[in-house]
């Protein structure tokens, strides 16, 4: 079937998916994953994911954040900024050593790597998209 997109409705290693079909309907489906939390996976989160046939009826697993968005602020001398994820609203700050040299700036669009850091999700390993 390959990956599905949709948001987090309920967060948390047993949670709920919305996502809507190449039709256009609208399905809400519970979602089983393992250390959500340290994947980065929170209510309203966009996400990709697979469904599956379960005892139960269908199932989403191999739930991961999209982890794409655009940087809003930049603070290289910090190593740090704020990365906002446009289709949730989520905001997320991001680490990054040498910031000016890898020539990241405010509004480009960068893929990055959610880690739980001390109980907050941050933003690592950012990569420029063209």
């Amino acid at each position: 079937m390959g990956k599905l997109k949709g948001k987090i409705v309920k967060a948390g290693d047993s949670g709920m998916i919305r996502y809507k079909d190449d039709a256009g309907n609208k399905y809400e489906v519970n979602y089983d994953q393992p250390m959500s939390q340290q994947l980065g996976i929170v209510e309203g989160a966009s996400i990709t994911f697979d469904l599956v046939k379960a005892e139960t009826g269908p199932v989403a697993v191999s739930v991961n954040p999209i982890e794409k968005g655009e940087i809003v602020e930049i603070n290289p001398a910090g190593s740090t900024g704020v990365i906002l994820e446009k289709e949730s609203g989520i905001k997320y700050t991001f680490y990054q050593n040498y910031l000016t040299e890898s020539r990241f700036a405010v509004g480009q669009t960068v893929k990055y790597t959610i880690v739980n850091y001390k109980g907050t999700n941050v933003a690592v390993c950012l990569t420029a998209l063209v």
